[in-house]
């Protein structure tokens, strides 16, 4: 039982491992990336802030009492009348308060320097909650302008209010009181005039505002208002964070190369026979294995021991998800280490649409004959004692068909005279010729290339290859950092009759090469 719950603990783990796995390569791939943006993010959030400055608020209040409805004398007068409608009556008041001329007051009020237009843009006029009451809030850099552009602006519109009610007033009771003088004084219309003289007289007065008031003027702030600076610029660096992070998922997303060996592992869960690292060599030029480094080849060795070690044949297919990822290199280097190890070695070139292998192996002469049915004889590859290679003949599908039908005849004959053959063929993941030669083969091995293999094309080869049931024992990782491979122990390519090319620091090329200097993957 414990042992179930221990399983199923780490399975848990495992598949949380799993789950995270992509964006936490993607965050450590792209961390510069992440880096810049945050800071981007940042120094925007530092710049905004020290220009904006502080901001601070202070309002003041104004008390609206509405006149009772039911009186002709007191409309069109400018007043608030009660409505009903507690929220309609204070919206009714703020449109009265906020306007231009009583912006126009309050500049005079506080001196030269002042607009109308400045104080417009600094007050808000809002009423509060449910109650008959309206904030005038000023926003100022300081805390000592705020409430005096708040309490400028409120007395100036009370006062100019004031004005336009009181204006309003004596010009209804001279019509009132003109109209009066010409009826009975005992008529119930006389009466009724009468009453509206006496109401407006009631509300009259100089400087009078009947409905409004100022309640509460304002007072400093002790404080700003706001987010906090350092908080704006700390959440504009979680920001920038996310921001960042999001970008490298998606740069990992929807870049095609893959990154390393992490993720070839995590989309081709094969084992990794052997990882040749970048080479400083010719960067148009493929490298023999004689100029592999030290550190290079001793990998091959490592990947020739586990394939004759695993005892699955001695018919080796080489392929790759697409071109350029160093699968004819390693086939080359391929067949000198098992020459090395003293074996007889058929390396046969069937990419036929990019046939490469004599060029790798320098080999400059193309052979006699057509016994072999593949195009021409063996040919002696004059570096390589025990390794003979048999090149492409290019042509069109025909002819690759032709040659497919006498394939397995001609591995028959080649393991009769050799005890491994090696196959470099097309690239699996762009065409179909390596699929079909893969399952003629005891093992196939699949070379990537860190930063250059496309993702899709890996996937594309892993999915034909299970599908064909070809005996795909492992990877070969082109192009890795060598630091991690180390050197100490590593020694060039040997030919098994004394020749050594020996490199404890790192790569030295023969002589007709030795000056190159240039970085380059093999390949």
């Amino acid at each position: 039982m414990a042992s179930d719950v221990a399983g199923s603990d780490a399975l848990s783990l495992a598949s949380a491992e799993q789950a995270v796995g992509p964006y936490l390569r993607a965050i450590r791939r792209h961390w510069i990336l992440i880096a810049v943006v945050t800071a981007i993010a940042g120094l925007v959030a530092i710049i905004s802030v020290s220009r904006a400055g502080q901001t601070y608020q202070a309002s003041a209040s104004i008390l609206v009492t509405p006149l009772p409805e039911g009186s002709s004398a007191v409309l069109g007068i400018g007043t608030v009348v009660d409505t009903g409608d507690p929220g309609q009556d204070v919206q009714t008041a703020a449109a009265l308060i906020d306007t231009q001329e009583a912006a126009a007051g309050a500049a005079a009020r506080l001196g030269r320097g002042w607009t109308a237009g400045g104080i417009l843009s600094a007050i808000t006029v809002t009423p509060v909650g449910a109650a008959d009451v309206l904030d005038v809030t000023a926003s100022a850099s300081s805390a000592t302008d705020a409430p005096r552009i708040a309490n400028a602006f409120a007395e100036s519109a009370i006062a100019y209010r004031a004005g336009v009610v009181q204006g309003q007033i004596s010009r209804t009771l001279s019509a009132l009181e003109a109209r009066l003088s010409t009826l009975p004084a005992t008529s119930p219309e006389a009466e009724a005039v009468a009453a509206e003289v006496a109401q407006l007289r009631t509300i009259q007065g100089p400087g009078r505002e009947p409905t409004m008031s100022i309640s509460q003027l304002a007072t400093a702030p002790g404080s700003a208002t706001g987010t906090a600076p350092w908080l704006i610029v700390v959440l504009a660096l979680a920001g920038g964070l996310i921001l960042g992070t999001v970008a490298a998922l998606g740069l990992e997303a929807f870049s095609r190369p893959v990154r390393d060996r992490d993720e070839i592992a995590s989309l081709y869960q094969l084992p990794v026979l052997a990882s040749v690292p970048r080479v400083r060599g010719l960067r148009h030029r493929q490298l023999p294995p004689w100029e592999l480094s030290s550190v290079g080849f001793e990998q091959i060795r490592m990947l020739r021991v586990q394939l004759s070690l695993g005892g699955a044949g001695r018919v080796i297919m080489v392929t790759s998800a697409g071109a350029g990822d160093g699968k004819t290199t390693v086939a080359a280097a391929l067949a000198a280490a098992f020459g090395e190890a003293h074996q007889d070695v058929i390396l046969i070139d069937l990419d036929t649409r990019k046939p490469d292998l004599l060029k790798v192996l320098r080999v400059t002469h193309t052979g006699v004959g057509r016994k072999n049915g593949m195009g021409t004889e063996p040919i002696q590859v004059p570096r390589l004692p025990r390794v003979k290679v048999i090149p492409a003949t290019p042509g069109g599908p025909a002819r690759f068909e032709a040659l497919l039908r006498k394939l397995p005849d001609q591995l028959a004959d080649a393991q009769e005279t050799a005890g491994c053959v090696i196959i470099d063929t097309a690239p699996i993941g762009e065409v179909s010729d390596a699929l079909r030669i893969a399952a003629m083969c005891d093992q196939v091995v699949v070379v990537a290339r860190p930063r250059h293999t496309d993702r899709r094309r890996l996937r594309t080869a892993r999915d034909l290859l299970v599908r064909a049931h070809a005996a795909t024992v492992g990877l070969v990782l082109v192009g890795e950092d060598s630091t991690t491979l180390g050197s100490e122990y590593g020694y060039g390519y040997s030919t098994g009759l004394g020749e050594t090319v020996d490199e404890q620091d790192g790569p030295e090329f023969s002589s007709a090469s030795s000056e190159m200097s240039r970085d380059v993957e093999p390949g």
